[in-house]
């Protein structure tokens, strides 16, 4: 059978009016799966939900949409505040999660984070990838980089963090998932003392209880959101 692939398009989507997607879209159609005027394509938003398209013009990147194939809907999820690392480890690590279902991405700055900042036209394009190969039709919101106390400074009330730490005197990870949630992932080094206190004194946080193996940053995220997924689709 052959491959139809799909491309992340930001403006409303109507039948039979061509739709212009990006020139490094059309390259990937046109050079890497060779295909050519008239064949098929598909174009996704979650305004206006998932088309069938045909190639329209390939020097102007268009696409005329045929058939609606999936309605808009509202896509739960998940979200994550994640200390800045390596980036390449933050790129694989926001691939992943991005496939997973996580609806926002908030990076966050603590005591032992060593990278202050990030390429975030690189990391948005990472998950528009990401979201076209794991055929998802909303893609995850990344925030603003902020320090850690402003983030939960922040909160509003109904919003609640959860925290995984090596201490067993906690209930368990896995009985702390709730379908709304924030999961919270320090750097290399994990979250210091004073960092640990703060949560403590904040009441939107829970401390769990997540096992006596160390995992890297983004090995940590991707297991928060898969236990997640586990529990709730």
């Amino acid at each position: 059978m052959k491959h139809i692939p799909r491309f992340f398009v930001e403006n409303e989507i109507v039948c039979r009016e061509n739709v212009s997607i990006s020139s490094e879209q059309m390259f990937h159609a046109n050079k890497v799966l060779r295909l050519k005027e008239n064949d098929n394509v598909r174009i996704f938003n979650n305004i206006s939900g998932e088309w069938e398209c045909s190639i329209k013009n390939i020097k102007k990147n268009l696409v005329t949409p045929l058939k609606l194939l999936r309605v808009p809907r509202d896509e739960t999820g998940p979200s994550i505040a994640c200390a800045l690392i390596n980036p390449n480890k933050f790129s694989i690590m926001i691939e992943k999660i991005t496939e997973l279902g996580v609806q926002n991405i908030y990076p966050i700055i603590t005591d032992y984070t060593q990278y202050k900042t990030f390429n975030k036209q690189k990391v948005k394009q990472i998950i528009i990838q990401a979201c076209e190969q794991s055929k998802r039709l909303t893609v995850p919101k990344i925030h603003e980089i902020v320090k850690l106390k402003d983030f939960l400074g922040n909160l509003s009330e109904n919003q609640k963090i959860l925290v995984g730490i090596e201490k067993e005197n906690v209930a368990k990870m896995s009985h702390c998932v709730e379908k709304d949630i924030i999961f919270a992932v320090g750097p290399e080094g994990g979250f210091s003392d004073r960092e640990i206190a703060l949560f403590n004194d904040t009441t939107a946080v829970n401390l769990a209880y997540f096992g006596r193996n160390i995992l890297r940053s983004e090995t940590a995220a991707i297991a928060f959101i898969s236990l997640w997924v586990a529990k709730y689709l």
